[in-house]
């Protein structure tokens, strides 16, 4: 546990990312007001993430209930969990073996494997440390019933298994994985025990016995139900639009391709990335031959190897097996394959190799030990350098667009990263090059077209907007947008009609009522401006900044009694917004009520010294009478 931690302890000074951490943390706000009775009510129905994972927004709920919204304490969280999961793998390992060393070592390569700290050092996959721990301890009360048959241990374990799937569907895999364990170390079964030595065997000794099979018939239910609701909640999400628009072929091709991948990081863990774009164009030949004579290769290996070396291909069928729900036969998202995939089925090829390191020391001494040891200490390093790189968006997607091709997820996410820090002529080149990797990216056509806007070029945020609608004229917030960009070049009158446009898609577009009710109250449209920051304020009562402009507009009809009435509203749920103190000063003024409008002036003046109106307004009142002299908030 101490290699654990200590490989891991830089997450304690990384932030959150602007990828998914905001839709699991940062910017949600049922997670961000902490658990109650109405925030478990949503974790338990909610399908946002493209998934049903209700232990996992609990997890969140929690942390943010203890901890707040800091960044450290989270990622501390996920790394204790993670640390569990290797104490729980060794555990188990040692229990299902009787060995404790290759289980030691195998749990150790767990831990501090580099292809693992994406689900550690990523608040998002909480939901991976998660499943896993529960998954372990199912699988250690189901040996427990193995070797002591009672229905208490398998009511625990379908029970810890539901936990884990209630965290995420990652481990559905997990019945089929016992059966290998049946095989070995169990011996309740073997594949090759009756073979003849150059013989293969029959089909149905290939196959684990029946009642083998039936013992696990909860589990395997609990995993196609994940596995139904799992596929239900991702397309109701959208999530599987990009693979859909893929023929099988392409799919199948680059799951070949992964799975090679996959084994070659394993054992040269070299540029890591949070995102590996799909491929743009289908595979060369020799790179799809080339990956199945390797997949075919270690096959043909460890079947010769099963009768003498069982761990062998229990390992590779382990991390085969464990991969097939996420190695994008079924795509979901637009990632080529993933790191943080590798969680479970990496346990296999760990297993498979602490048992052939152990049974490697019985006749070469200290050198395995020694080699072992030398590994660890290079991936652990490896882990720890990884950890770094998931500092901030502009080291996590820098380092993305470093060591991968056609990154255009890096490159927005740069551009993003640009905005946040001012550089909007930075942001604006680093959309560009996401939109020539990806020219169909809504996203950051958008994002282009705000960083323009934000640079001082609304022209062309205009054209860009535009381009954007003839793709897709359908969201409200790329009119909301384009209203925002002909107003700032003083088109208004083009402005008002691009906010119309976002109100017939979306009605209570809070910032398209109240831009397009500033328009028509600067037209001398009071009373349609009026009427729609009622609109903005009746769909969100706390929506300020139109009931604010609401005041100014029933102060300026001459309805004071009504302005106060908004400002107080206003100052309620903000009471340092020195401009509503100001406005209400006007207001009380009109009121004839001159000492409480003085009072006014002055709290909005140590609020705002800038505000001149209230200001003069001030001086005024504190001076000779002068009627008809009011100050202005605006």
């Amino acid at each position: 546990m101490m290699l654990t931690l200590a490989t891991f302890a830089g997450v304690a000074h990384n932030g959150f990312i602007s990828f998914d951490d905001p839709v699991y943390l940062a910017a949600n706000p049922e997670v961000r007001n902490g658990l109650s009775a109405r925030s478990l009510g949503w974790a338990l129905t909610t399908t946002q993430g493209a998934n049903w994972h209700p232990l996992t927004w609990v997890s969140h709920l929690a942390d943010v209930t203890l901890f707040g919204l800091a960044p450290g304490p989270h990622h501390l969280v996920s790394l204790g969990l993670h640390a569990a999961c290797a104490v729980a793998l060794v555990l188990f390992l040692r229990n299902l073996t009787g060995t404790l060393w290759p289980a030691a070592f195998a749990a150790a390569l767990f831990a501090v494997h580099p292809l693992h700290v994406e689900s550690v050092a990523w608040a998002a996959e909480r939901k991976d440390v998660l499943a896993l721990l529960f998954s372990l301890l199912a699988a250690r009360a189901w040996l427990r019933g193995v070797r002591r048959p009672a229905p208490r241990h398998r009511l625990a374990s379908l029970l810890l298994f539901a936990l884990a799937l209630l965290a995420k569907p990652m481990p559905v895999a997990l019945p089929f994985l016992l059966l290998l364990l049946d095989w070995w170390p169990l011996g309740r079964w073997s594949p090759v025990s009756g073979a003849p030595p150059d013989g293969a065997p029959a089909l149905a000794q290939l196959l684990p016995p029946p009642p083998l099979w039936r013992e696990k018939l909860p589990l395997f239910a609990a995993a196609a139900a994940a596995a139904l609701v799992t596929l239900f909640a991702q397309a109701g999400r959208g999530a599987m639009e990009y693979g859909e628009a893929l023929p099988f072929a392409r799919r199948a091709a680059n799951a070949v391709i992964a799975l090679a991948t996959y084994l070659r990081k394993t054992f040269w863990p070299a540029d890591l990335a949070i995102f590996y774009p799909y491929p743009r164009a289908a595979p060369p030949w020799w790179h799809l031959l080339g990956a199945l004579a390797l997949l075919a290769i270690i096959s043909f290996l460890v079947a010769r190897a099963a009768r003498r070396r069982p761990h062998l291909a229990v390992g590779w069928l382990w991390f085969l097996g464990a991969l097939m729900p996420m190695i994008g036969l079924v795509q979901v998202g637009s990632q080529a394959m993933a790191d943080r995939y590798t969680y479970l089925p990496l346990i296999g090829p760990f297993l498979a190799i602490a048992w052939t390191l152990a049974w490697a020391a019985r006749d070469r001494g200290a050198v395995v030990p020694l080699a072992a040891g030398t590994a660890l200490a290079a991936f652990a390093l490896l882990a720890t350098r990884q950890v770094g790189f998931w500092r901030d968006d502009v080291t996590v997607f820098g380092r993305a667009a470093a060591v991968t091709r056609d990154n255009w997820l890096a490159q927005d996410s740069l551009g993003t990263a640009a905005m946040a820090a001012g550089r909007y002529a930075e942001a604006a080149e680093r959309y560009r090059a996401a939109l020539a990797i990806r020219p169909d990216h809504v996203g950051a056509a958008g994002n282009l077209a705000s960083a323009l806007l934000q640079a001082g070029e609304p022209r062309a945020a205009i054209d860009a907007y535009r381009r954007i609608l003839r793709v897709d004229d359908s969201r409200a917030g790329t009119y909301y947008n384009l209203g925002v960009a002909l107003a700032a070049a003083g088109e208004t009158g083009e402005a008002a009609a691009a906010y119309r446009a976002a109100l017939e898609r979306e009605p209570d577009h809070l910032n398209a009522l109240n831009n397009l009710g500033n328009i028509l109250d600067a037209g001398g449209r009071s009373a349609e401006a009026m009427a729609l920051y009622r609109r903005a304020v009746a769909a969100d009562p706390g929506y300020a900044q139109a009931r604010f402009n609401l005041g100014i507009a029933l102060g300026r009809a001459g309805d004071a009694a009504g302005a106060a009435a908004q400002f107080r509203e206003v100052l309620r749920a903000n009471p340092r917004h020195a401009r509503a103190v100001a406005a209400l000063g006007d207001a009380l003024q009109l009121l004839g009520r001159p000492r409480e409008a003085a009072d006014a002036y002055r709290t909005a003046l140590a609020l705002d010294p800038s505000l001149t109106g209230a200001r003069s307004a001030l001086a005024l009142l504190d001076g000779p009478p002068a009627p008809g002299v009011r100050g202005t908030a605006r």
